[in-house]
């Protein structure tokens, strides 16, 4: 077993268009000689697992009891409650501690061999309670994502990888990508799909980038692309209130989201 304890929690907490009680629990996996520790939130009978890649620096800062230090939220963290109510047990992931500095993290990680094998323990071990194991991530956290598909292989390879918003295509000098930081993207084998606010106004993250992104994963099983119109936009355009994050449209994100996985067991 990866893992080295389990903390049950009692968490109530909201989500857009609902008020759910659910059972979370932080586990602590073993990985690398590191312990990362881990949200789940577990439906009974889950139908395969998701893990939810945060966007931003990605240092949740979660403790042991369960509290998000940093990042609740988040456009994944805030909404996996519902991905839980679809039913699928939801991973949320803290850092492993040597990838952190502090309030900070290392730089670069994002892409190192370190962080893919972090979040293949996972896939593994979430794999022995309810596969199939699905990688979701957003902004940055997309980055971390394609490193893992693009890194790992056997158990502790997600069988389907979904990307929002994503930081996929190189833009300037000054902002980390798929594309220029990870590479090696005909290794990506699995099914893709990317969504993208049609308005979505961060600079690095524009709509466009998914089919220009797409043209480059020549070996994967399949990719689709879904654009996401309506919400609404308030601050920064590249933080979870603006499009970028999809403000307003938690549930047809996580809709969309789950009714793809499902469909890929027809």
């Amino acid at each position: 077993m990866r893992m080295l304890q389990a903390l049950l929690v009692l968490v109530l907490f909201s989500t857009p268009g609902a008020v759910l009680a659910q059972n979370e629990r932080v586990e602590e996996i073993a990985t690398r000689g590191q312990s990362m520790r881990v949200l789940l939130t577990q439906p009974a009978g889950p139908v395969g697992s998701v893990i939810l890649i945060a966007g931003g620096h990605g240092n949740l800062a979660l403790s042991a009891e369960g509290k998000i230090g940093w990042g609740a939220g988040n456009q994944l963290v805030r909404t996996r409650a519902l991905y839980a109510k679809a039913g699928y047990l939801t991973a949320t992931p803290d850092l492993a501690p040597d990838l952190k500095r502090g309030k900070g993290v290392v730089p670069r990680y994002r892409w190192s061999d370190q962080h893919a094998a972090d979040i293949g323990a996972l896939v593994k071990h979430l794999r022995r309670i309810a596969a199939p194991v699905y990688l979701v991530g957003t902004s940055r956290g997309a980055i971390s994502v394609i490193n893992a598909a693009v890194k790992l292989s056997g158990e502790e390879a997600p069988d389907a990888i979904v990307l929002t918003a994503g930081m996929l295509i190189h833009i300037d000098p000054k902002q980390p990508s798929a594309e220029r930081n990870v590479g090696h993207l005909e290794r990506v084998k699995q099914p893709v799909l990317m969504i993208y606010h049609e308005k979505d106004q961060c600079r690095y993250t524009p709509a466009s980038s998914a089919e220009r992104f797409a043209k480059l994963l020549t070996s994967a099983k399949k990719v689709d692309i879904s654009f996401l119109s309506g919400g609404s936009a308030v601050g920064d355009p590249c933080e979870a209130n603006h499009y970028h994050g999809f403000r307003g449209l938690d549930a047809e994100v996580v809709r969309v989201i789950t009714e793809w996985l499902g469909a890929l067991k027809d």
